[in-house]
Parts: structure tokens; C-alpha cells; sequence
């Protein structure tokens, strides 16, 4: 991801690292001030830009045409750093009017249907209580899906430090993402470790050290420990990249499996051929032509599966990937066809080549007890990774399930989180108000976060007593009337906000936990103080998780603003939704003409966080049952042949009176012990690995017993019926046609 850009290998984005009680946090936010700073200092830095945070639902309105877009507030140095294809307008200029805009081709067509006719025009946007009339000075071609973050717009940064005030922005104040162009032969470990107490030359009490990532590296090495790189999304990579591998070292095992144990049937080929002269050099030769013609024709028919099935995946995964490949992965692509024929094939060619031809010809050609031992032990293999892949399954859909139960704190069912377009001021309380009349409509009320993930969070909080030395971190969650009531959160003590009380912004709100790290006794009734304003603590919330599962609950603070609504959420009943929410509709359009009636669910945005899970879950569906495919494709195999193989015997068991039930079980019963050898193999790499997994999760199921006798219950069973089978057929043959040689 990101790795379109054409100077990426100069492109870094400055990380800061805040120094904690809880230890070391990395964040991608900085000091508004940083950028100039580090260009006009460091001569490392060729080029240093800022931009905003990524600003969700920003409405953007065209007369009567109103739609709400994501986007950035971005310094015109940014065009000059990333790969930013202009279609129209100068992009040396465009950004240097604070009132100008630059929008994508897909926002131009929105408003305009015709992007050749955007520039010039005016556009009025409005995010909560702030607004302004630009021109569009640009269009540019819409970011690709191999970018993180896709802006349909991009405003003048000078306008962000505007809205955000001369007082809020200092060194202190982490509310922008900076991004640098390096000059080429730049040593990045040592301009880390020049950068780390850049921001401590200006803020000497500061806790802040800097480090840079280069940006192609953010998407997937996005995990920090300690103020370092410490893996993220790569490691999926490598986990899928593992299973594949697996999978196609269990095929390798099938084949090495079948074809040893047919040698006998190639035994006098062997024999014959280096009777008249051909040498064991040449056998090899000719046993790896057949295998790399096999693996070659395997290869074509995979890569026309992957052409046919790619829709799919992508869908699954929720990728834009294509089958359009450079000359490299080509090359990589053709050597793992040839190294899988090399594994597959080595072994069964040396082997083969290796017959003796004055005992093959003879008959007496017996496979050795190294033999019989390597072919079970390959079998063992097959299964301990298909049974690896069974319970994995079944944790990370426990897991999952665990989630979605988990309850949060606060009521996540039938709340509608409604975009605010447009709305703000006495429109806002207009529609709260009477949304509030709407039948089926049980409470309403505004919030900044999303509560699915960490919002706003500040150091800016101190109580009498607090250590100057200590640096606490609190999430600032902004709140209008009515908040707790809309989402049932249980108060301690006190209460909540009320119209009742008049003036509520000298109010706050804590959690439990700030209650535990600040160390009030009786907390309502205290004062606290925040960016330099005495706040009186009015209640007690109960915790809440307002990140993913995968945190424990921060000490968090409430306060109210009526204007800070990012989001609108309404809380309804099942009875009549649908009419319900027509009237909703109905009441915004009534209120917000120009604005677009957009809402989603927020238990269905809650169980968005997991999306990564739920694609490995299905991932891992799908590469489990391959895998136990392909093991039961070769145990199907290599009951086949000792069933061949003991024909006689069997025969002769037949005469002498054995059952068809007991031959069975005695054919069944040797690969029902390999299958036992792999279930105990497994099952404790199996317990480690769920652990490590689940240790990532704050809150996290059990690895029940029931997960591990399942799932080798099933692997049993699968083999059982896969050997029995054939076991059955040949059980069942007539003992006169396997005697009548005799």
C-alpha cells in the first residue's frame, strides 16, 4: 500500500513518541508547528509538509446540491512530495489561495457531472460550527485503492490552523500529520536518533520524542512497542503467507507419498532400462522432467484459477487486487513452480533411480523400514497442519463470537449513527428536539467520537495533588444533552448533563478508571483542571469500552459542547423501523434541505473493527479445508495401494473366515494411530499459538478443552472415512479373484 508514489524511498511520515506511566505510545499526530520547524532546521529534509487529520462527512454544498465527503486540510508543498496526477488547474498554485479547493474527479462528477467544468466554481463547505465559500482552483485524479487514505477534497492548511486558533497552536498540542522528503543517501537510523529530542529544544518539559517511518511502511508495519516498529499488518501476510506454504508442502507430501509407495509398479522399468546401459544420472533426469512437467501444467491451471476466482477474493478480503504482474513476480512465480518440483520431485527420483536392476527384474524388490517411517511421518505432517488449521478456525471464531456478545457499557443495538451534514447550530437543536417526537424514537443526542476507536485525547488534565512528573493520558470525549440517556450508560454517581443545570461547559464527566488513576475518595463535587479551566466533576460513568476489544478501558473524561457532533445517534425501537426511519428522513431533509440523509447502525460499525478477524476466519476456512482436501486426496491414495498391495492377504483372510468388519478395522487401524501420532504432535502447538493470539485482545474468550477434542475428533473421523472407504471396497472383493495367481 502507498507504494505508487515515485519518490517513496524519500517519503517518511513523523511519528511521535509519547512517554508515559503506561510506557511508550506511538501516535502519527504532531505539533502544527513541527513541519516548518524540521525544514528550515534539519538539512536532511528537502521538503516538509503538514496536513489535518483525515476529516470524515464534511459537507460540501453546490446549490441545491449538498454531499458529504472525506477528506484533508494539506500545505501546497504536499503536490510536490506524493503523486498527486492534476487533470486540471496548476498544482504549483493550487492550495496557495486559503480560499481554494482542489477535489477529486469523482467528487466533480458528484457536483458537476462534468470534472472539465469544476474549476472556477464556488462550493460552500461546513463541519460542525465552522464553514467557508471556496473555489475549486483544481481537480485531480482519484487517489488509487492502494492508497490508506483517499481525500476527495483538499483544503488549505492555512485555513486548519485557522479554525483551530493562535491558542491552540503550540508545541503541546498534537493535532497534525507531518510528513517529510528526505534527501537522497539520508542515514534514517542516524536522523532518528538526531530527530528523538527535536521537540524537547522547544518545549523542554516535554515527554514527546520524534522517529520517522518511511510512509510506504505505515499501512502494513502500523504495530509500536516502545517507541519502535514492532510488526501490524505484515504479520497477516506472514501468517497467510505460512498457511500457503503449508499447503503446498502437504501437496509436495501427497506426491512424495504416491510415489514411492507406486514405485514397485516403476520398479521394472528402472530394471529394464539400466539392464541395456542407461546410467542413474539419466533416471533423475528423467523422473524431474516428469515432475517439473506435472508442476508446470499445475501451474497453468492454478494461475487460470486465480484469474477466475480473484473477483471473489477480492471480495472476501475486500483487496483491489489483479493478476497484472511485473517481470519480478513473474520470475518469483516461475521459481516456487520450479522449487516445488525440486522438493516433490528429488526425493522420488533418487529413490526410484536407486533400484537395483538384478532385483526388480527377480521380483524381490522389498521397500526398506527407513521407507515405510518417512511415509508415515509425512502423513503425521498432513494431518498436525490440517488439525492446526481446524482449531484455529474454531478460536478465531469463538473470539469473534465473544465480541459481538461482549457487552460494552453502553447500549450498541438499535442505535443509528447519523451523519450531521450540514447540521449545526439552532438547526442541531432543532432536529434533536423533534426527532424526539417521532413515534418509535426513544432518545437522541450528538457525540464527536465514534466510539469505535480512539478519538480526541489530551495530557491537559490535572487535579490538587497530581505529580508534575506524571503525564496521564485521558480521552476527551465530547458530548451533547442527552448522550448518556440515548446510549444507557449506567451512572455511579451524580449525574449526568442536563438543560435543567443552564451553562454545562464548566461541567465534566469521569470514568471509572480516571476516578482510579486520579485518586478521589468522593469525586462529585471536586474540581479538576483542563487547558487551564476549572471543571467541576458533576458524576460517575461506568466504564465503557470506547476502542476495540483489543484495549482495556483508558481513564476518559465527558464534557459538553451542543455544537461538537460528529455524530448524531438516535436510539429506536424494532416495532415500525421502517416507517420510523422514513420520518426521520422526512424531519432531517425538513430541517437540513441541502443535506443528505446518510445513517448507519452502530453494532454494525462496532462489529466493523473485527473485519480483520472475520476475513481470517474465512480465510482460514477456506485454506483448512484445501489442506484437509489434499491430506485426504493422498491418505485416499495410499489406501489405494495397500489395499493393492495386501490383496492377497486379504484374500487369504477371507478363506480362513475373516469378517469384512474386521479387515477394515485391521486396514483402518494403522493410519487411525498416524492420525492419533498428529492430533498429539499438534494440539500443544495448537494451545501456544491460540494463546499468542488471543494475548492481543484486552478482553478475550477461553481456549476451552472442547476446541482441542473437536477438533481432533473431526480430523479422525474425516481420515477414518476417507481410509474406511477404500478399506470397505476392497474388504468386500471376492477372494477368488486375489487367489486365483496363486
Amino acid at each position: 500500500m502507498n507504494g505508487y508514489h515515485e519518490q517513496k524511498d524519500q517519503l517518511y511520515q513523523v511519528l511521535t513518541n509519547h512517554d508515559n506511566e503506561g510506557g511508550i505510545v506511538t501516535h502519527g499526530y504532531g505539533p502544527g508547528l513541527l513541519a516548518d520547524a524540521m525544514e528550515t532546521e534539519l538539512p536532511e529534509v528537502e521538503i516538509a509538509s503538514a496536513t489535518s487529520p483525515f476529516i470524515e462527512d464534511m459537507s460540501f454544498s453546490y446549490g441545491l446540491e449538498n454531499i458529504g465527503v472525506d477528506g484533508l486540510f494539506v500545505e501546497q508543498d504536499l503536490f510536490s512530495m506524493f503523486t498527486i496526477p492534476v487533470l486540471s488547474g496548476n498544482p504549483s498554485t493550487m492550495l496557495t489561495d486559503i480560499n481554494s479547493v482542489a477535489i477529486s474527479e469523482s467528487m466533480a462528477r458528484k457536483l458537476f457531472r462534468d470534472p472539465e467544468k469544476a474549476v472556477g466554481k464556488s462550493l460552500k463547505w461546513q463541519i460542525l460550527d465552522f464553514s467557508n465559500e471556496v473555489t475549486v482552483s483544481g481537480v485531480y485524479r482519484d487517489f488509487p485503492h492502494t492508497a490508506t487514505v483517499r481525500p476527495e477534497y483538499l483544503l488549505s492548511f492555512d485555513y486548519f490552523l485557522k479554525m483551530l486558533g493562535e491558542g491552540n497552536v503550540h508545541w503541546d498540542n498534537h493535532n497534525t500529520m507531518n510528513y517529510l522528503l528526505l534527501k537522497p543517501g539520508t542515514d534514517i537510523d542516524a536522523f532518528n536518533q538526531k530527530i528523538r529530542s527535536f521537540i524537547q529544544t522547544k518545549l523542554p518539559d516535554s515527554n514527546v520524542g520524534l522517529m520517522v517511518q518511511i510512509y510506504a511502511d505505515t499501512y502494513l508495519h502500523g504495530t509500536y512497542e516502545n517507541g519502535k516498529v514492532a510488526g501490524g499488518r505484515i504479520q497477516y501476510v506472514y501468517l497467510f503467507s505460512i498457511i500457503a506454504l503449508l499447503v503446498l508442502v502437504v501437496a509436495c507430501i501427497n506426491f512424495i507419498n504416491l510415489a514411492t509407495a507406486k514405485a514397485i509398479g516403476r520398479s521394472k522399468e528402472v530394471g529394464i532400462k539400466k539392464a541395456i546401459g542407461a546410467d542413474r544420472r539419466q533416471l533423475i533426469y528423467q523422473f524431474l522432467f516428469e515432475v517439473a512437467l506435472l508442476t508446470t501444467l499445475g501451474l497453468i491451471i492454478s494461475l487460470v484459477l486465480v484469474y477466475l476466482l480473484l473477483p471473489q477474493f477480492n471480495d472476501i478480503t475486500q483487496k483491489h487486487l489483479s493478476l497484472y504482474l511485473s517481470l519480478d513476480q513473474w520470475m518469483i512465480i516461475a521459481g516456487i513452480g520450479l522449487l516445488t518440483a525440486l522438493f516433490s520431485g528429488m526425493y522420488p527420483a533418487f529413490y526410484l533411480s536407486g533400484f537395483k536392476p538384478s532385483s526388480v527384474l527377480k521380483g524381490i524388490q522389498r521397500g526398506t523400514f527407513g521407507e515405510m517411517l518417512a511415509r508415515k511421518g509425512l502423513v503425521v505432517f498432513q494431518f498436525s497442519v490440517s488439525l492446526l488449521m481446524i482449531i484455529a478456525i474454531l478460536v478465531v471464531g469463538k473470539q469473534i463470537a465473544f465480541v459481538k456478545q461482549q457487552n460494552l457499557g453502553y447500549q450498541r443495538e438499535n442505535i443509528l449513527n447519523v451523519a450531521p451534514y450540514g447540521l449545526s447550530g439552532q438547526r442541531l437543536d432543532t432536529f434533536l428536539e423533534r426527532v424526539k417526537n417521532i413515534p418509535g424514537v426513544e432518545q437522541a443526542s450528538g457525540i464527536f467520537h465514534s466510539l469505535t476507536g480512539a478519538g480526541s485525547s489530551t495530557i491537559g488534565l490535572t487535579w490538587p495533588g497530581k505529580d508534575p512528573e506524571s503525564n496521564v493520558k485521558f480521552e476527551n470525549i465530547t458530548v451533547n444533552f442527552d448522550l448518556i440517556e440515548t446510549l444507557n450508560m449506567t451512572m455511579l454517581e451524580g449525574r449526568a448533563f442536563s438543560r435543567e443545570y443552564g451553562d454545562e461547559t464548566s461541567k465534566i464527566i469521569l470514568n471509572e478508571s480516571a476516578v482510579d488513576i486520579i485518586g478521589f475518595e468522593d469525586p462529585v463535587g471536586k474540581t479538576v483542571n483542563l487547558w487551564g479551566n476549572d471543571m467541576e466533576v458533576i458524576g460517575v460513568v461506568k466504564d465503557f469500552n470506547f476502542e476495540s476489544l483489543r484495549e482495556h478501558v483508558k481513564p476518559a473524561f465527558l464534557k459538553y459542547s451542543k455544537d461538537a457532533a460528529q455524530h448524531l445517534f438516535i436510539r429506536v425501537s424494532n416495532e415500525h423501523l421502517q416507517t420510523t426511519l422514513k420520518e426521520i428522513g422526512t424531519l432531517y431533509h425538513t430541517v437540513n434541505p441541502s443535506g443528505t440523509f446518510e445513517y448507519t447502525f452502530q453494532d454494525e460499525n462496532y462489529q466493523s473493527q473485527y473485519e480483520a478477524e472475520q476475513r481470517i476466519e474465512t480465510l482460514a476456512m477456506y485454506f483448512g479445508g484445501l489442506a484437509i482436501l489434499i491430506s485426504c486426496l493422498g491418505l485416499f491414495g495410499l489406501a489405494v495401494f495397500s489395499g493393492e498391495k495386501r490383496r492377497k492377504e486379504i484374500g487369504v483372510r477371507k478363506v480362513l473366515g475373516a469378517s469384512i468388519g474386521t479387515i477394515v478395522k485391521l486396514m483402518t487401524g494403522e493410519f487411525a494411530r498416524l492420525i492419533m501420532v498428529a492430533i498429539a504432535v499438534s494440539i500443544p502447538l495448537a494451545w501456544w499459538m491460540g494463546r499468542q493470539w488471543l494475548a492481543g485482545f484486552a478482553y478475550r474468550t477461553s481456549l476451552d478443552w472442547w476446541i482441542f477434542v473437536f477438533a481432533g475428533l473431526l480430523v479422525m473421523l474425516i481420515a477414518i472415512l476417507t481410509v474406511g472407504t477404500q478399506a470397505f471396497r476392497a474388504a468386500s472383493a471376492n477372494p477368488v479373484n486375489s487367489l486365483r495367481d496363486e
